[in-house]
Parts: C-alpha cells; structure tokens; sequence
C-alpha cells in the first residue's frame, strides 16, 4: 500500500533539518534506543513514530540516506538494491515491508516518483542492460512535493523519472536486523556506514537480480 503524508513537517523542524551538516556519501544508521544527536536522527524518529504509533515492534533502527541524484536512473526494487552485495542476496530472515522517501527540496521541472506494480509490458535488451516500459494505467506516479513523506512496499519496482532543478530528498528504511553487508545491528547507538550499492564491485551483480527480479525470473 502506498501512503502519503504531506507537511510532514513543522516549520521549525523542516529548517532544522535542511540545515543539518552530515556526510552525505555515508548511509547514517539510526538505532531505535539510541538519543538523536541532530535534526537528521529526529526526523528518522518521527517517521518511526508515525509508521509504528503502537511502539510494540521489534524494529532495531533504520537505514537512512540523503538521495545523490543519479547519471541515468534505472527501475528498481529496494530489497534486491539495498540487500545485495557481489550478486549475493543478504535479504534478513524478517525484511522491512516498506520504504520511506521523503522530499526536502521540489525540482522545477519533472522528478515523479513512478511505482510499477504490474510486470512491465515490454523489455528489450541493449548489450548487457535490460530497458522496460509499463502501461500507464498500470504506474502509480507521485509528485515530489516538498515537505511530503512517502511510503511504499519495499519489493515493488520503482523509478524517478528526469527532472531539472534542485531534488533533494531522504530515503530511510526499518529493520529488525540490518543485512551483515552493513554491520552490526545495534538499537543504541547512531552511526553511519559506506554505502554498498554504490560499490563498483556489486553494481553488476545488482543489476543482473534487478532485471531478473522485475522479470520474474526465479534465481537458479
């Protein structure tokens, strides 16, 4: 189910947050227990408190990061992105049902977020990259207003489409138990580490289980 919740954010929290100094090339990690040491690690908990108002989960932290705008941006699914390393699966025995995007800044032009929840009705492939299109009946397609928070599932296959213009959002995931391809988990402390999908070394064999995922194609 895909949800939407606009002016997340009070004035003073929405400036506090723009203004927060971090690095961005890093996935912070931000544990459930562990006392907010910025503006970043109090909006992470907000989002917390909203998706899980009953506080009873077994949610550990999340995974958050700010969005580095993309050369040329693929349609893809969270749980083969952000649980793969060297074409390996590290999915955790209980996975996050859901991603978090949330949009601080609106480009001028463009910059939908497009949710294909159907196969797509046409692929082709160009050397080793697979390219695919899906009925427009099909799409849900989501405007990136500012200050708005958006959840989805976080298996479906999904695509920002080009913009011009200044985008900058936050994406942030939950989890009981963070893929080791990460690090530990710990609920008590706030700490950031490299960010595996923009490896290199795992990009092929990402690439290779996103196509074979938005396919249908059963790893052998």
């Amino acid at each position: 189910m895909i949800r939407i919740f606009d002016n997340f954010l009070d004035d003073e929290d929405y400036n506090e947050l723009g203004n927060t100094s971090m690095t961005f090339s890093e996935v912070q990690w931000v544990g459930r227990n562990a006392k907010p040491e910025n503006a970043f690690h109090s909006f992470i908990h907000k989002i917390f408190h909203t998706a899980f108002p009953d506080d009873s989960s077994s949610i550990s932290g999340a995974t958050a990061w700010w969005n580095i705008r993309p050369i040329n941006p693929k349609p893809h699914s969270d749980i083969v992105s952000y649980c793969t390393a060297g074409g390996v699966d590290y999915t955790p025995k209980n996975p996050p049902k859901n991603t978090f995007i949330y949009y601080l800044r609106t480009p001028d032009k463009g910059g939908r977020l497009n949710i294909y929840t159907k196969p797509p009705i046409t692929d082709v492939k160009i050397g080793k990259e697979q390219f695919f299109s899906w009925a427009d009946h099909e799409t849900d397609s989501i405007a990136p207003v500012t200050n708005r928070l958006i959840s989805f599932p976080m298996d479906v296959t999904h695509a920002v489409q080009p913009y011009e213009g200044n985008r900058v959002s936050i994406g942030a995931i939950f989890w009981e138990t963070l893929p080791t391809i990460y690090g530990k988990t710990n609920p008590n402390i706030n700490t950031s580490y490299e960010r595996p999908w923009e490896n290199a070394d795992n990009k092929e064999g990402t690439r290779k289980l996103t196509e074979e995922a938005i396919l249908g194609i059963t790893p052998s």
